[in-house]
């Protein structure tokens, strides 16, 4: 074997060392920023989605009240609601799941969605809520590691939005 391919061979050896090992749980943190109000050109970007310049994000434990980010469109195209987190480490796969607690009474889990989490910020669309009440999120990434890091924020909503025309 001459040197060039025994170079070549370790550095492949090397890249899938680091590929086949599990990333730590400890090199890994994703914190919640919040939540922001797009549009569907936001939401049609998938994992690959960017705030707009001068999106406003709303802080863990907000509380959104009168016409704030309600829809505008006939069809809601607009007023869609991301949760928006930062996360530091290798990209990894996650979920994230909502827990609904509207005004009208009840706790109604919705099922995770299941994500790829690159470093940076990420935004997830929580899908069409329009009820007034609180929202728990719980972000879990890490899977298929030996721990499961996780973390939590909430957001309540106590608009009164027009119906659009």
């Amino acid at each position: 074997m001459t040197s060039l391919a025994r170079s070549c061979l370790l550095t492949a050896l090397a890249s899938m060392t680091w590929l086949a090992t599990p990333a730590n749980a400890d090199d890994m943190v994703a914190t919640f920023a919040g939540i922001a109000f797009v549009d569907s050109a936001v939401t049609s970007q998938g994992s690959r989605a960017r705030l707009p310049e001068g999106a406003k994000i709303y802080p863990p434990g907000a509380q959104i009240a009168g016409t704030e980010g309600c829809p505008t469109t006939r069809y809601g195209t607009d007023g869609l609601i991301v949760a928006v987190f930062d996360y530091q480490g290798r990209p990894t796969a996650g979920s994230l799941t909502v827990t609904r607690h509207p005004a009208a009474g009840g706790t109604f889990q919705n099922a995770p969605y299941y994500l790829d989490i690159n470093p940076g910020r990420n935004l997830q669309f929580l899908g069409p809520i329009v009820d007034n009440g609180r929202y728990d999120m719980r972000l879990t990434w890490g899977l298929g590691g030996r721990t499961n890091p996780e973390t939590a924020a909430s957001f309540t909503l106590a608009r009164n939005c027009p119906r659009p025309r």
